[in-house]
């Protein structure tokens, strides 16, 4: 692209000062030089935002189309064929303004490109481009940024200064007068008229050769022709030019045509007469002025030449005041913000080494994970820093307030320095930490130990996705819940270490039980269903690394109780029909805001008040927990958390990536993910009480029928009831519309797969749920096929999707790269 540029700029002046009457390399050069720009061109539009609408963008189009006037074979001059002037061409000044114009313009802008030579240049030795320093990394690359912005804001300047500001035209004065202008002391009009781009005007933009031209024609018109008046005049003008670098070598008489004048080839008159110039050796340097009888042909070779030439040196001046400039105006900037940008980041992979191995023996990784820093980008590796020093913060402000773990053994002299230097009494810090995290333990008889068989449900069937709470009794679902509730600490610890506990629990969930309404999908058999999906979703995540027990536990309670009072329809209908729950709650979240009134209300009981054994600190936290979780149950924060978890992963990725997804589904949690999950708490219990709650397409496939059968049910009943008060019947809820299996495909691929694929990326140990979700909407297909028989082509768009979504759970559960 160089070597093209050079020969756009060049080529035409260099075939003038070579005087070669001749197309074809101009015509086998330009055009595929032309061609060259413009895919550049179009390129550059298309991939670089940049410079779309850009100054730049502007002067390459300029630039590029310009050279239809540089090509022969287009619109470009001819070497072969002269210039013509016709005294009666009022539009000659005009028209050699505008070609002088047009050259200013289409150089000016092509000398933009000129700036990206810089690429090139900043490489060379003395330039400082052989430093070590400067070969990798983000200094480098803001040293080429640095560059490229000053070489194109300098280019920038210099094609505005070329193209707007003028030159003085001092050297345009009359150096060849209108000898009609001469006896009167003035000069040529056109003297001062236009100077834009050419430093040296042209010669004939004087046009004095037509004021000799029609005296000469005057005398050849007389009747008879005054041939020897005319003869005396020529002289004289011989004479006039016999000192200039132009003149006449040919004259004649004949007649004017459309475009060229035609000599009498008879008319000997004049041929004896000695002109003082030769014929140029390059046709388009002759001049033909004529009238409608008389023409005169003058050798322009020498000025063309020499405005070449001043055109050559402009263009190499523009090239060192662009370049030179840019590269000088890099240095400066390079010296004073890289040098010292690249000496920081030195320190930083100096610092790095030793804050990442202090980082690996605080969080007692091995060594082997420190980061290999010689290689990495340095500001990857100063988010890595500043990553890893939050890490240490954080843990150091943790043990820092940790207390003592052995305080017997000691003195009362050495508790009261340990206080002392923390600021703190530590044996009270001690007893409200106990307090905080365990409830105090009295002397009482331990609950009686009760096996899941004793309920009537296999062991194996409870650990597993094909637990099935509708094939339950009341009294059974109320028994598995407190059994999922109570045993899933181990005995003696949690929250129900005693059978008072015990007993608070089973009135806690029979005062819930009470509240929930016989509706098809969220009855208590709902809510035991949830209560063992969040069970089952914090054992198999190995939530124990990240939640606390208070957390589990909230979550617990929070899935009893996130469905209470349901009344079988959503907040839509509830805003529409101005329902007093959608009026009290002003139409946010009703029903969730309900279900979480409704469990104060039951525990503000002290007979059912699970939380009675905490203290003030923990009531609260559990309290922030459950409103929180059972707010976020709303459908409407569906999508809001499928894009926080999608973007936990992402903004962790580099974490979740160094465990292969083997060891992720089997080993246990990584303590890179243990300090991820601590800090998105919030998110993470949101999630799994949220993912419990739409679970059931990723149960085992009977299980996830007999929940769709219930689910839809409720639907049409809610559908029944916006047919009755003429309302808007949501599709879904429209039973004489609706085809079940396929409304279960659109359900899981739009809402349930997403949810999970972004689950399953943090959490491959949930593969199991990926898998029965992947299957269950193959079967839907299945069953929706043999209900309709759909044609091919409807088919095949179905199998697509399904397939579709299968893919995209596989690549989660594998942590294949986005």
């Amino acid at each position: 692209m160089v070597t093209a540029l050079f020969l756009a700029l060049f080529m035409n002046d260099i075939w003038v000062l070579a005087g070669i009457n001749s197309n074809l390399w101009l015509n086998l050069l330009l055009t595929p030089v032309m061609a060259l720009f413009f895919i550049e061109l179009c390129g550059l539009t298309l991939v670089d935002v940049t410079y779309l609408f850009s100054f730049f963008q502007l002067m390459d189009v300029i630039g590029t189309f310009s050279m239809v006037f540089d090509i022969p074979w287009m619109l470009g001059t001819d070497a072969t064929k002269a210039e013509t002037y016709s005294s009666s061409d009022n539009d000659a000044k005009r028209n050699l303004m505008l070609l002088r114009a047009l050259r200013a313009a289409k150089i000016g802008a092509r000398a933009g490109r000129l700036s990206r030579v810089l690429r090139f240049l900043r490489f060379l030795p003395f330039m400082g481009g052989n430093r070590e320093e400067t070969r990798r990394g983000i200094a480098s690359l803001i040293s080429g940024k640095l560059a490229n912005l000053l070489g194109t804001r300098v280019a920038c300047l210099t094609i505005l200064l070329v193209m707007v500001v003028p030159i003085s035209g001092a050297d345009k004065k009359c150096a060849w007068k209108n000898p009609a202008a001469t006896s009167s002391g003035q000069e040529h009009p056109l003297a001062d008229t236009w100077a834009v781009f050419d430093i040296y005007t042209f010669p004939q933009e004087d046009l004095s050769q037509l004021t000799w031209v029609d005296r000469l024609s005057t005398n050849m018109a007389d009747d008879p022709p005054r041939v020897n008046d005319t003869l005396d005049e020529l002289r004289m003008m011989v004479d006039y030019y016999d000192e200039l670098p132009f003149g006449p070598y040919e004259a004649c008489t004949g007649r004017a045509g459309e475009d060229d004048f035609v000599c009498d080839v008879d008319d000997q008159r004049l041929s004896s007469l000695q002109m003082g110039f030769n014929a140029p050796p390059r046709e388009a340097s002759v001049v033909k002025v004529y009238t409608e009888t008389f023409m005169v042909s003058f050798n322009m070779h020498e000025p063309a030449q020499r405005e070449a030439g001043i055109g050559i040196c402009t263009i190499c001046f523009i090239i060192f005041l662009m370049v030179f400039s840019g590269l000088a105006l890099s240095s400066v900037v390079t010296e004073l913000a890289v040098r010292p940008l690249e000496r920081m980041l030195e320190k930083v992979q100096e610092i790095a080494t030793t804050v990442f191995k202090f980082s690996a023996d605080v969080t007692e990784q091995d060594e082997d994970d420190a980061l290999v820093i010689d290689d990495s980008n340095e500001m990857k590796l100063l988010e890595k820093v500043v990553e890893k020093l939050a890490i240490i913060a954080e843990m150091q402000a943790a043990s820092a307030g940790r207390m003592p773990e052995k305080t017997e053994d000691m003195n009362a002299e050495d508790i009261g320095v340990l206080s002392m230097m923390h600021g703190a009494n530590i044996v009270e810090e001690k007893e409200k930490a106990q307090r905080r995290m365990t409830v105090t333990k009295k002397k009482q008889a331990a609950p009686p130990t009760v096996r899941i068989e004793d309920l009537g449900v296999t062991l194996e069937v409870y650990s597993s996705w094909g637990f099935n709470t509708l094939r339950l009794s009341q009294e059974q679902r109320r028994r598995v819940t407190e059994f999922t509730i109570v045993r899933f600490h181990e005995t003696g610890d949690g929250f129900f270490a005693s059978q008072e506990d015990v007993l608070t629990l089973q009135r806690f969930l029979q005062a819930v039980e009470k509240e929930y309404l016989p509706v098809p999908f969220h009855s208590f058999a709902h809510a035991a269903d949830v209560v063992h999906g969040v069970a089952r979703l914090m054992r198999v995540t190995g939530s124990e690394h990240f939640l606390s027990e208070l957390e589990q536990f909230s979550l617990l309670i929070a899935a009893v109780a996130h469905d209470i009072g349901h009344p079988g329809v959503n907040n839509g209908f509830l805003s529409e029909v101005g329902h007093e729950l959608a009026l009290e709650y002003n139409d946010r979240s009703p029903l969730e805001n309900m279900h979480c009134a409704k469990l104060y209300k039951i525990v503000a009981n002290p007979q059912a008040d699970v939380f009675g054994k905490l203290t003030k600190e923990q009531r609260k936290e559990v309290r922030k927990h459950c409103i929180e979780t059972i707010l976020h149950t709303d459908m409407t924060m569906h999508t809001s958390m499928v894009k926080d978890l999608q973007m936990l992963y992402q903004m962790n990725m580099e974490v979740f990536s160094d465990e292969s997804p083997d060891d992720a589904q089997a080993g246990p949690v990584a303590p890179a993910e243990i300090a991820v999950f601590g800090e998105a708490k919030t998110l993470v219990m949101e999630a799994f009480l949220h993912s419990a709650d739409v679970s059931n397409p990723c149960r085992s496939w009977e299980v996830t029928q007999l929940w769709a059968w219930q689910c839809l049910e409720e639907f049409f009943s809610q559908g029944d009831q916006e047919k009755e008060k003429g309302i808007p019947v949501q599709f879904l809820n429209d039973r004489d519309k609706l085809n079940k299996p396929h409304s279960q495909i659109g359900f899981i691929e739009f809402m349930i797969a997403p949810l999970f694929a972004a689950q399953l990326r943090l959490w491959p140990r949930m593969h199991e749920l990926g898998d029965n979700l992947g299957n269950n909407m193959a079967n839907w297909k299945d069953m929706w096929v043999e209900q309709t028989s759909p044609g091919e082509e409807e088919k095949a768009k179905v199998v697509e999707r399904v397939e579709k979504v299968r893919k995209s759970l596989e690549d989660s559960i594998n942590r294949t790269p986005l």
